[in-house]
């Protein structure tokens, strides 16, 4: 099944994952949520060259890419906004 990345796009445009200081706690929440998906992830930060360090590297996306249920992404995604930024 191919990735539905203006569904990606639009619920970033709702919630801004890649806000400052907020994607670093998007990739907790995702590590813990999808253990196996982030361990591809980082696999795959492996192979790009950077001075960054490789967790320093993932990002939603890449957490998202292997995930297999994106209604389940999206859903936990969100609940993981509205209990932790209500306000937003």
């Amino acid at each position: 099944m191919a990735k539905d990345f203006n569904r990606f796009n639009k619920f970033n445009e709702t919630y801004d994952m890649y806000a400052d200081g907020i994607e670093e706690e998007v990739v907790k929440f995702l590590k813990n949520q999808y253990p196996d998906a982030y361990k591809k992830a980082i696999e795959e930060a492996k192979q790009e060259e950077s001075d960054f360090p490789v967790e320093e590297r993932v990002t939603p996306s890449m957490i998202w890419g292997y995930v297999e249920d994106d209604d389940e992404f999206f859903s936990s995604l969100e609940n993981w906004f509205k209990e932790t930024y209500p306000n937003s």
